[in-house]
């Protein structure tokens, strides 16, 4: 049976993200084992309706699902995948695993496109790297200093576009748990204040506006005492200011409770200006409860173990990595053994 051209926009909300080249398209049974996922989550059992086949792989880890694992899945065309997302309640938009299965959904497709960035992102060429070696040329031997530069120049555009995809990634999902939106600065109500005290016609982007309760919230990993981030900390003392005098509440989260005179500066801010802080074990706290009981199981199963695990971690001094290339196949390896292989497309490709 085939499905009607609403039924196939509808779809793809789950489905897809982007345009042209910027288009990130996953596979009719992704879809369908994120609604089995998104559904077992919220139910905390298996239904009638699910396939075992599917229950199988939907019970491990999200994290830990590999590339293997997908493909032992029987194929299924859009028409089951959206059998699926109406049996589940998704094709419901008023039903809460509509929008827990489209965040789901996001973060796998964002996942799932960066792992293709992996594959491809290429090399530097000569003409990219070469005038830089003017600054350490004659440091070490030169195909030493070459290996170095190139590294890490692609390390740098990884990362680049690591941040980038971070960016439409963590706080619009948050935002999306929390019941408000991330809002750019171009269509924000929050108008930034000149040193003469005058609101100008420049907005503030906002990590999260809840526009039912005039809340304003601000997501922060970490405030530290670094001299780098002077610059940012003017802005974010400023903030709370705006925010207010735009007729919000400013809410500050931040998740590393590591004291700082900073972090104390900007919580008095925040209360000065009618707002409130959550730091640390807090700040899970405040948004899982903000996010109410299903999208809070969104947030503890698939926001906060990454970043609190990612959070211990982090030593101030980075263990020692082995970084190996071949046309096919990235790997790295710490002291321990433990490697991260990354599969490569040829770069003609």
């Amino acid at each position: 049976m085939s499905i009607s051209r609403q039924q196939r926009e509808f779809y793809r909300l789950f489905s897809q993200h982007g345009s042209g080249d910027a288009l990130v398209r996953i596979k009719a049974k992704d879809v369908a084992l994120l609604t089995h996922i998104a559904a077992m989550d919220l139910h905390g059992d298996t239904l009638e309706w699910m396939s075992p086949q599917y229950i199988g792989i939907a019970k491990k880890d999200f994290f830990e699902l590999s590339f293997q694992d997908i493909e032992s899945l029987d194929m299924v065309s859009e028409e089951q995948a959206v059998d699926y997302l109406q049996l589940s309640g998704a094709s419901n938009p008023d039903n809460i695993i509509f929008l827990y299965l489209r965040n789901l959904c996001e973060l796998y497709r964002r996942r799932f496109k960066f792992v293709n960035i992996l594959k491809k992102q290429p090399f530097p060429l000569v003409e990219q790297i070469g005038p830089k070696a003017l600054i350490e040329y004659g440091n070490c031997e030169n195909s030493l200093l070459f290996t170095w530069m190139c590294w890490r120049k692609w390390i740098y555009d990884i990362d680049n576009r690591s941040a980038q995809e971070t960016g439409y990634l963590f706080e619009p999902i948050l935002a999306n748990c929390l019941g408000g939106v991330s809002v750019s600065h171009t269509h924000s109500p929050v108008k930034r204040i000149n040193d003469s005290g005058i609101q100008t016609s420049e907005g503030r982007q906002i990590d999260c506006l809840i526009e039912e309760t005039s809340e304003a919230y601000e997501l922060k990993l970490r405030v530290t005492t670094a001299a780098s981030g002077q610059g940012r900390f003017g802005e974010e003392m400023s903030f709370p200011v705006e925010a207010e005098r735009a007729g919000l509440k400013p809410v500050l989260v931040v998740f590393d409770p590591t004291p700082s005179t900073r972090l104390e500066d900007l919580k008095k801010q925040f209360v000065k200006h009618g707002g409130r802080f959550a730091i640390g074990g807090d700040a899970w706290g405040e948004l899982i409860t903000r996010a109410g009981n299903e999208m809070g199981i969104f947030i503890q199963k698939y926001i906060e173990p990454p970043i609190k695990r990612m959070g211990e971690q982090i030593d101030i001094i980075p263990a020692a990595l082995t970084l190996v290339a071949h046309n096919d196949l990235i790997t790295i390896r710490d002291a321990k053994g433990n490697e991260y292989r990354i599969d490569r497309f040829l770069v003609d490709e």
